[in-house]
């Protein structure tokens, strides 16, 4: 009994430690892992906002007929700056934007920033025009996480 009892004692010794937990990062953590329940249309409305912000930060340069992208490096969202002289590898609802703004853009049709849902429930789209010289030359291609967005509503 003595011997289980050192062995009981030196485990809870052991176990005890002297870190400080920093309370307010949990209790953060703790409110993210919450369940919330955010409408589309939040989700729609933040992502506009979230693009937009995003978007206005990415740049390009043209050498004649080239773009050359100059800052799409980004922490919160994936980023693809695609000209419409190029060839790309899109597919599904993706290619679909891309060849309307292609279309809008050879028509002289103004084309707004737009946000869709994908098949992959864990992004969202968000589209919008690369102007040069008042002329569309490409799209952006912004996919945000959708963790991201719901969080940005909770805010």
């Amino acid at each position: 009994m003595k011997k289980l009892s050192i062995v009981i004692l030196a485990l809870f010794a052991f176990n005890c430690s002297n870190q400080k937990v920093d309370t307010k990062k949990a209790l953060q953590d703790m409110k993210s892992q919450e369940i919330q329940i955010v409408s589309d249309a939040e989700i729609i409305e933040t992502a506009m906002a979230m693009g937009d912000s995003l978007s206005a930060t990415l740049s390009f340069t043209m050498d004649g007929e080239k773009i050359i992208l100059t800052s799409i490096e980004n922490k919160i969202a994936e980023v693809v700056g695609l000209a419409f002289n190029k060839e790309n590898t899109l597919k599904g609802k993706e290619k679909a934007i891309y060849e309307a703004y292609q279309y809008n853009s050879q028509n002289d049709i103004k084309s707004p920033a737009n946000v869709q849902f994908l098949e992959d429930t864990h992004f969202v789209l968000y589209t919008s025009s690369m102007v040069a010289e008042g002329q569309e030359v490409g799209m952006w291609l912004i996919k945000i996480p959708r963790k991201t967005i719901v969080l940005g509503v909770a805010k």
